[in-house]
């Protein structure tokens, strides 16, 4: 009874929990045991158990029934404050769906007690930041039977409303089905308290004078839900309206990242990698680059957007990541299909600035002799100096306009000789 009981502890005294089951078991004339008459009783106060489908990332408990499809082996890590904690996934599903559960402490290190196929009665609470992602409160194995398709449940869809904030916006691109035909596609991130998820939309006026910040309602998406996060997709009466309220965002912590579910990090790059080229299964060539922010945490970045341009000492935003172990038993977020990364601008500062154009590892810079700065748009003329107006965030560069410096032989023929023979000054005269 007291499994049940904190289902309802927040409305009921225990007492009073004890004396309704009392009640219904009477009631039944003694046909139904304590388990029956407390399931009965929280079905009345309104905390009766749900399908996994049905299961939405909220402050209130929830419970359900769910039969252990993956059980990962506990990981112990080190709290901020020294202490010592264990973590563990089970994967559980029903005919609707599936869910991770996230075991903490004793229950994770005796997660090995779990067998697959068997099924298990959960109370937890979803999540702060995670989607589809449910933090036991209490567990325990019952005789319940759940039927499963052999493969295993991974998404769901139906038609959702949902207010959220743009976190980010792609452009419109092109997209060829496979019936040849030649559509435009544009992608958005969105969040809210639980997390965030992508949005989809095949007609781009439907994101027209929609920024990135602000908070909106859109109503009439179809909401698909998988192990690799949740996606919105827009109908041909989807929605979007403008709220006055924010609604609110937030990062989970780098030391949260664990090797299994969706993440959205922020963080400085502490050390980076060049991009690799790779040959997928397809035979398409791709791209990958690997680089870390706040010490230890890996992001592995693929396609196209392994090639843009990032600097160490640059606060970077990361969402909608999926977090895995490596080869090496690391645990690394990946951002590909689904997740967005930028980086987060310093403030601005109108300079005017004269130096040379050259490649770096990151792309065209211009250096003035002492720093390095990326040019935004890369579109000036190697080896060549100009004076650059435009406005400095950290080490990048807009350019709003670019004047040709042209070269002076003499200057040239004065800094040659100084390399050749310190003992000249810039002059030219033997000191």
């Amino acid at each position: 009874m007291r499994f049940h009981y904190a289902l309802v502890d927040d409305i009921l005294k225990q007492e009073e929990f004890d004396r309704r089951i009392e009640e219904k078991i009477a009631f039944h004339g003694g046909a139904i045991d304590e388990t029956a008459a407390a399931l009965l009783v929280v079905e009345e106060l309104g905390r009766s158990h749900q399908k996994i489908q049905a299961i939405t990332n909220s402050p209130s408990l929830v419970s359900f029934f769910g039969k252990v499809v993956q059980v990962t082996d506990p990981k112990e890590f080190t709290r901020d404050d020294g202490s010592s904690g264990c973590v563990a996934r089970v994967e559980l599903a029903d005919s609707t769906g599936s869910i991770p559960l996230v075991l903490w402490d004793e229950m994770a290190a005796g997660v090995s007690e779990l067998e697959e196929g068997s099924v298990i009665e959960v109370i937890g609470r979803p999540k702060k930041g995670r989607m589809t992602e449910v933090h036991a409160l209490a567990v325990r194995e019952t005789s319940v039977e759940i039927t499963i398709s052999d493969e295993k449940p991974r998404s769901f869809a139906s038609s959702a409303d949902i207010d959220a904030q743009i976190l980010m916006i792609d452009s419109p691109r092109t997209f060829i089905r496979r019936d040849g035909v030649e559509v435009i596609i544009q992608e958005a991130i969105i969040g809210d308290p639980s997390g965030c998820a992508r949005f989809v939309t095949w007609e781009p006026t439907l994101l027209e004078g929609i920024s990135e910040g602000v908070s909106v309602r859109i109503t009439g998406a179809k909401r698909r839900s998988s192990d690799k996060g949740v996606e919105y997709i827009a109908q041909d009466e989807t929605r979007i309206l403008l709220l006055d309220d924010p609604i609110q965002f937030s990062f989970s912590q780098t030391h949260e990242v664990m090797e299994r579910g969706i993440y959205s990090v922020r963080g400085t790059i502490t050390s980076l990698h060049p991009p690799r080229q790779f040959t997928t299964r397809r035979g398409e060539s791709s791209w990958v680059r690997n680089l870390f922010i706040d010490g230890p945490l890996r992001i592995v970045i693929w396609g196209d957007r392994a090639r843009e341009p990032f600097l160490c000492g640059e606060t970077i935003e990361i969402y909608n990541a999926c977090a895995r172990l490596n080869r090496y038993g690391d645990v690394e977020l990946s951002v590909g299909f689904g997740s967005a990364i930028r980086v987060v601008p310093d403030e601005t500062e109108e300079r005017v600035i004269e130096g040379v154009i050259i490649l770096s590892s990151e792309g065209m810079a211009l250096s003035d002799g002492k720093n390095l700065f990326l040019i935004e748009p890369p579109d000036l003329l190697f080896s060549t100096r100009y004076r650059i107006f435009g406005r400095v965030s950290g080490r990048r560069l807009v350019v709003d306009e670019a004047e040709h410096i042209p070269i002076d032989p003499g200057s040239l023929r004065e800094r040659a000789a100084a390399l050749t023979d310190p003992s000249l000054s810039p002059s030219g005269v033997r000191h």
